[in-house]
């Protein structure tokens, strides 16, 4: 069964990475055209996944349930998502030009990363799984800036292809695994003064720190927080705002942690930080992409969204 499932998987990440090429003979807005009816049409074709989301998404959002927005915010939440995922496959298996997504991202609060990088500070970009992120770092790295972006290794993609496909992109590209090999090289470009682009996202399996978020406890990964304690580099949260025609992100202020915190509190600290995003935009995460949905609701009133 383990083995059907992961053929199944390689057989639909070669077909996104055909559609991808094939969609991209229409320049990106040909890539976005399809990525969004794909998005749509997985919504659709969801069944169980969609009527789970949307139930759980009641009891994390019941306000916007009780006006019946959540439908319409997990739907665009499909669109916008998919588009993201189309988008990155045309740009790392060279469909798309780079130029072709940094013409079509903007950044607000631009000053904050041109000051620190001036200064010579390696910065954290804290990705929140909103959009396509991976836009923002070709964006800043077709700018001249210093990017590396962190990686994970997939059962369901050819070897490699991530990491030739952000170097393609004008980017460094750093291996999550294994985690003390690819640690050391966040460190160095970081020491360096570089701009490391990771996200927000869950741990593995064999780690994490125990932390609520969305009404659940979730294992984040430390690793951003480790990151900055051993370097002293500002993590800068990306935001995403508006995903019509392009993508319009806006940094906000960076965050120089207070080491007489412990690491689970900074963790801590920073899942709240993106959990109030998901909250003020809904429609924007990546609810069918997270584990998130696997896990039960926490039994303790104090870690709900109610």
């Amino acid at each position: 069964m383990l083995k059907t499932r992961r053929w199944v998987r390689r057989a639909g990440f070669h077909f996104l990475r055909i559609l991808a090429r094939v969609s991209a003979l229409g320049g990106y807005a040909g890539v976005a055209f399809i990525g969004e009816k794909l998005g749509a049409a997985h919504y659709h074709l969801g069944g169980s996944k969609r009527r789970q989301l949307l139930s759980q998404m009641a009891r994390v959002l019941p306000e916007r349930a009780d006006a019946g927005q959540i439908k319409a915010d997990l739907k665009q939440a499909y669109r916008v998502n998919d588009r993201a995922i189309l988008e990155i496959l045309a740009a790392y298996s060279g469909a798309l030009p780079p130029a072709a997504l940094a013409g079509v991202c903007t950044l607000e609060n631009h000053q904050v990363l041109d000051k620190l990088h001036q200064l010579g500070s390696g910065v954290i970009l804290l990705g929140m799984h909103m959009g396509n992120g991976v836009a923002l770092a070709i964006h800043l790295a077709h700018r001249g800036y210093p990017v590396s972006i962190v990686y994970r290794e997939s059962n369901k993609i050819r070897p490699q292809f991530f990491a030739y496909g952000i170097e393609r992109n004008g980017m460094n590209a750093i291996p999550a695994l294994p985690a003390s090999a690819g640690f050391r090289q966040m460190l160095r470009a970081l020491k360096g003064g570089g701009i490391l682009f990771i996200l927000m996202d869950q741990a593995s399996k064999r780690g994490g720190v125990e932390t609520p978020f969305l009404g659940k406890t979730l294992a984040m990964p430390p690793g951003p927080v480790e990151l900055a304690r051993r370097t002293n580099a500002p993590i800068v949260p990306v935001r995403l705002r508006e995903a019509r025609g392009g993508w319009r992100f806006r940094l906000g202020t960076p965050i120089r942690l207070d080491n007489a915190q412990t690491v689970n509190q900074q963790v801590k600290m920073l899942s709240e930080l993106m959990e109030a995003e998901i909250l003020s935009h809904p429609q924007w995460w990546t609810w069918h992409q997270r584990r998130w949905l696997r896990h039960p609701f926490s039994q303790n009133p104090d870690t709900q969204n109610q």
